[in-house]
């Protein structure tokens, strides 16, 4: 059986109009920790796409007026889209291809149908199966609550380890893990990269939901990545837990970084910083 968009996507999607204020997207998306969110007309016909990167660039700018700002401004115009046939193989390559991509809007007659994210392409594997036997390796349980923010815990302040995510709230990965459990720990919390690391602490690499959506049609005759050391990105940047956040944001803008480990004055890692965190420390919750 070819499983095709309409079989995959989630179809009852938050959306906003080009009127709507800023503010209101960025608690949108830090509420439900998304990382996009389509863009439509009063006649829920598709005109725009306005990321969590669209934000933090917004922000970033010595310009911008976060009081006055709409998704107009800064939304993506005509982005890529698809139709609800499209085949798996082919949304992936997609995806895949434009690497800032990560949502990809199924559209049918020009109305909005629903999306089809890089984390609904990360196939669930059965509990007993590499991801079973890894989970009790491991010692950890089958299902881990994902991280919530509904507590009121948000976190802000000048430097990078006053707004990032502490160690010992994300899973650090091991070269020898195999791929099938780092997929189902980034589909699982709904992550969309994970740094990996060595016996001491130290990052060795990143990996990202793009790393391990498989692409059929990309024509490579390489073997795909059994392992996370042979998927994961080995160039990673850091920043130290002391950097001032206003000089972390515009590094991730200026290099689209999804996620920034954050290491002590021994070089271990101490947390991470996605853009998530960075909207969440910037972002006014509704009172």
């Amino acid at each position: 059986m070819v499983l095709r968009a309409r079989d995959v996507m989630t179809s009852r999607v938050v959306s906003v109009r080009p009127e709507t204020p800023l503010e209101r997207v960025r608690y949108l998306l830090t509420e439900n920790r998304f990382s996009a969110l389509p863009v439509v007309d009063d006649r829920y016909r598709l005109v725009g796409i306005v990321t969590t990167l669209d934000l933090l660039r917004e922000d970033a700018s010595p310009s911008a007026d976060r009081r006055g700002g709409i998704v107009a401004d800064v939304m993506t115009r005509d982005p890529l889209t698809l139709a609800p046939d499209a085949t798996v193989p082919i949304i992936a390559h997609r995806l895949r291809h434009y690497g800032e991509l990560r949502v990809m809007p199924i559209v049918e007659g020009g109305m909005l149908a629903g999306v089809v994210t890089r984390g609904d392409l990360l196939t669930p594997e059965p509990a007993g199966g590499v991801v079973g036997r890894w989970r009790r390796r491991l010692g950890r349980p089958t299902v881990r609550p994902p991280r919530t923010w509904g507590d009121g815990e948000v976190r802000s302040g000048p430097s990078a380890a006053d707004v990032m995510t502490p160690s010992d709230r994300v899973y650090d990965l091991t070269v020898e893990m195999p791929v099938e459990v780092a997929a189902d720990l980034l589909r699982e919390n709904r992550f969309t990269a994970m740094p990996v690391t060595d016996g001491d602490g130290h990052v060795v690499g990143i990996v990202s939901e793009a790393d391990l959506v498989p692409d059929r049609l990309s024509g490579r005759r390489t073997p795909p990545a059994r392992t996370v050391g042979q998927a994961m990105t080995c160039d990673v940047v850091r920043v130290r837990d002391v950097t001032p956040v206003g000089d972390l944001a515009r590094s991730m803008v200026a290099q689209s970084l999804r996620l920034v480990p954050v290491v002590d004055a021994h070089d271990r890692m101490v947390g991470v910083v996605s853009r998530g965190d960075l909207l969440r420390a910037m972002t006014e919750r509704p009172g």
